[in-house]
């Protein structure tokens, strides 16, 4: 198989994050700090996680919700209703738990950079979509 036909059978948005991982190692660390540089008030959220563990594991959930909503979105649906209303517990400002999705595409194109593709772009917007739909506070009972 060709270069450009098993690219076409890849998911953008996983190829995407693979191209991220190749170039860039692990990202939680520019993801952070894009996050944080964006939304200072953030960084205190995340005061007790002394050892990165809460943001690895945060990240690593978000990665799988992100692939999972380009497919068939069975478990980021169950995840991200569960994750808001956990969230809102935690005192994350509404709206800052959405943002978080939308960091990881802006890490992930900002990193790529003449590698991201237009069906990147269109991919990043139908999942940023879906995210924000199933997160929004009044689905979440």
């Amino acid at each position: 198989m060709t270069q450009s036909k098993a690219a076409a059978s890849v998911n953008p948005i996983e190829l995407a994050l693979a191209q991220l991982a190749e170039t860039q190692g692990d990202p939680t660390d520019q993801i952070y700090a894009l996050l944080f540089q964006k939304y200072p008030e953030m960084e205190a959220v995340f005061d007790m996680d002394r050892d990165g563990g809460v943001r690895g594991s945060m990240l690593s959930q978000a990665f799988e919700c992100l692939m999972d909503l380009a497919g068939t979105g069975q478990l980021a649906e169950t995840v991200i209703r569960a994750e808001r209303m956990n969230h809102d517990a935690y005192d994350v400002p509404a709206g800052m738990f959405e943002v978080f999705f939308s960091i990881i595409r802006d890490v992930t194109r900002d990193a790529l950079g003449p590698s991201w593709t237009e069906d990147m772009n269109m991919a990043w917007t139908q999942v940023l979509e879906k995210a924000d739909q199933l997160s929004a506070p009044s689905l979440v009972t």
